[in-house]
């Protein structure tokens, strides 16, 4: 099978286009993992980074995303971006950043970010938004201006193994790509609508 234009470089000019719009959120995307069962289970999250290798986001190492991510390292991401009729779905393996990368992503956030990372523990059982209040209350009155990186603050990177790209037409001839690594590079087919 021949080697095409790499995937991570047509998924980054789809990503550009999107971000060119000038909308809020397109960085978002839809994060699939599974436990240890087979359970899967998605969620939006931000996508931080992209680089040749792979897509960064960030995350609370005792959420539900980063249990499954430890328990079984595949996920799907899924971008939909409707300003363009534009969708990216990538599948790949998951690899846990060093403590570096997310320091700097967690001092790079607002004060307010911080602190309800500080408290809140994510994904755990929530006896009231009064409780929550107070818990962040807590956190802005003890923690420093910046607040220090909690020892739970974790990135990780998506390294992509397929790669699809839909593009939308009016005529209903959508434009499907799939990208697929392997053999040192990307081999790409067209797949039907």
């Amino acid at each position: 099978m021949p080697v095409y234009e790499e995937g991570m470089a047509a998924f980054g000019a789809a990503y550009e286009r999107a971000l060119a719009t000038g909308k809020r959120n397109m960085n978002a995307m839809s994060l699939a993992t599974v436990n240890k069962t087979g359970q899967p289970s998605a969620r939006m999250v931000l996508l931080k980074r992209i680089d040749d290798s792979g897509l960064v986001f960030f995350t609370d190492e005792r959420s539900r995303k980063a249990r499954d991510l430890s328990e079984c390292a595949l996920a799907s991401v899924c971008f939909y971006w409707e300003p363009i009729e534009e969708q990216a779905r990538i599948d790949g393996t998951v690899e846990r950043l060093d403590a570096a990368h997310a320091a700097a992503d967690f001092l790079a956030r607002p004060r307010a970010g911080q602190i309800m990372i500080w408290g809140s523990a994510q994904s755990q059982p929530l006896a009231s938004v009064a409780a929550l209040r107070e818990a962040v209350a807590a956190q802005e009155a003890k923690q420093p201006a910046p607040a220090p990186v909690p020892p739970y603050w974790a990135g990780y990177k998506l390294r992509p193994r397929y790669i699809e790209l839909w593009r939308g037409r009016r005529d209903r001839m959508h434009e499907r790509v799939a990208y697929t690594a392997g053999g040192g590079g990307w081999s790409k087919q067209l797949l039907q609508p």
